[in-house]
């Protein structure tokens, strides 16, 4: 079959759960978009999530992974890049619902990015040695706490 996805790296699988936790967040956000929720609660949301999950998640594969790889290659460049114009998005202040769309929108494509390209990629690019090296430095998926208030609903 054509362009069969590969599987899952077991490196990898933290950086893709996390991934996941992303996608609920957008999801979240493109809901509260959609019934109008109130800014300032999408704003607190945004924050905490920003904060708590995204950017140490950046910071990891910054930091970490893509080290490892051909900087100039332009999967890299791109993923790089999405991350600097998710935070802009993320500190501009004060948000409007033309934001948080722009969030969840370029957050998508970003996390499809990866994980439909990028981290295809990684795997055939690092060997086994590399990935086992990664793997030990991120050997758990962070967790992603109930927001106590879902705006979303």
């Amino acid at each position: 079959m054509p362009n069969e996805p590969l599987k899952r790296h077991e490196a990898l699988k933290n950086l893709s759960r996390e991934h996941h936790d992303g996608l609920i967040f957008a999801l979240r956000l493109q809901k509260g978009v959609a019934k109008r929720a109130r800014l300032e609660e999408m704003e607190n949301y945004a924050i905490w999530f920003w904060k708590q999950h995204l950017l140490p998640h950046f910071k990891m594969e910054e930091l970490q992974l893509f080290p490892m790889l051909k900087e100039d290659y332009e999967l890299v460049k791109t993923a790089r890049q999405q991350h600097r114009d998710l935070e802009s998005l993320f500190n501009t202040q004060p948000k409007t619902y033309k934001d948080f769309k722009a969030i969840y929108e370029l957050l998508q494509l970003h996390i499809r990015l990866e994980e439909r390209e990028l981290f295809n990629w990684i795997q055939e690019e690092l060997n086994s040695e590399e990935l086992a090296k990664f793997q030990a430095i991120h050997d758990s998926q962070s967790t992603c706490e109930v927001w106590p208030h879902p705006f979303w609903k």
